[in-house]
């Protein structure tokens, strides 16, 4: 059978297209997600845990390799086909980003799935176990763009930007089907914990709103992860209508998006935007900050526990995972917190 049947031309791509597509990939891809990540890691007052900085890292990747060809000045429909080498190397690197990015959600919707319902029973991560954790999607990536490679080296002539015209695509229907299928299937995993942490959170609504703090700053966090769900979930939509129709650029246009996404969903907390407003510093430290106190080094959120066994009539206390405004905790300090 041959290996590319089933890709065929996708027909001229509009200059309107093009520009959206590019401007996605450069601005929030590029830009505005790196930026947040340097919030993350260097701002004392928004530190967030790993696998969030993580799930960005994955999407700047993803916008530095869709962006090869317009670096190069060889993105413009009209222009000749870029050099070869040029277009092995964005084919083999776009290979791996998708099956990248989709793991790196799954280990982030894992840990705030587990450490929400695990509460204070679940053990800190340890350093072999974050290791790992952090380093499975880049191991996956190499995995789909070494395979890429070797194939795209062996069979140059399949190697072209004929077929999807925004980027160079390997032509090739069994590697194909395999990363298809396999982003598929982590999606589904993904769409499943977030269903399972959902129901988890509307069954304890109750028992939260009976904190001695206030728990909505939390709430606001795990509706923004549900609704990164829900966007995943359309992801999933989108990959099956683009099986059956490969005559649409849908499917590019939700992969240039997901960072938009990604930067709206978790750059807009407030204490994020606190470190921005630099210039506004004085007017909101007049504003009292709601705290969370924390018995023990902990990136967990108990919703169902009480806030220690000899405090068992006690209302609910609420934990940071990592994720969530004011990052980490250690001890019996206080946080700030936003929503």
């Amino acid at each position: 059978m041959d290996p590319h049947w089933c890709f065929s031309d996708m027909g001229p791509v509009p200059p309107v297209l093009l520009g959206i597509w590019i401007y996605f990939n450069l601005i929030s891809n590029t830009i505005l997600l790196p930026l947040l990540v340097l919030t993350f890691l260097f701002s004392t007052r928004a530190g967030r845990h790993p696998t969030l900085i993580n799930l960005c890292m994955t999407w700047i990747f993803s916008g530095i390799f869709s962006l090869l060809l317009f670096y190069a000045g060889k993105h413009e429909p009209d222009s000749p086909e870029p050099p070869k080498p040029l277009c092995i190397a964005q084919t083999s690197l776009l290979y791996g980003i998708t099956p990248m990015w989709s793991v790196a959600i799954l280990v982030f919707v894992y840990h705030m799935t587990v450490t929400t319902i695990g509460g204070y029973d679940y053990p800190t991560v340890g350093k072999g176990r974050m290791v790992v954790m952090l380093s499975v999607p880049y191991l996956v990536q190499c995995s789909f763009s070494i395979a890429a490679l070797v194939i795209s080296l062996s069979h140059p002539d399949l190697v072209s930007r004929h077929h999807r015209k925004l980027y160079c695509t390997l032509v090739y229907l069994p590697l194909y089907n395999a990363m298809s299928l396999f982003t598929s299937i982590v999606c589904v995993a993904i769409v499943s914990l977030e269903i399972y942490l959902a129901i988890f959170i509307y069954r304890n609504y109750r028992g939260m709103r009976q904190a001695r703090h206030s728990t909505g700053l939390y709430v606001a966090l795990l509706l923004r992860v549900l609704v990164f769900g829900l966007y995943i979930l359309f992801g999933i939509v989108i990959d099956f209508v683009a099986m059956f129709n490969d005559h649409t650029f849908i499917g590019e246009m939700y992969l240039a998006t997901m960072g938009t996404v990604v930067f709206l969903v978790f750059g807009t907390q407030a204490d994020v935007l606190r470190v921005w407003c630099f210039w506004r510093r004085d007017d909101l430290r007049k504003k009292p900050v709601p705290k969370c106190p924390s018995q023990s080094p902990t990136w967990s959120i108990d919703f169902s526990k009480t806030s220690s066994p000899d405090n068992k009539g006690e209302p609910l206390h609420v934990v940071t995972t990592g994720l969530e405004s004011g990052g980490a905790g250690h001890g019996d300090r206080y946080f700030p917190l936003g929503n």
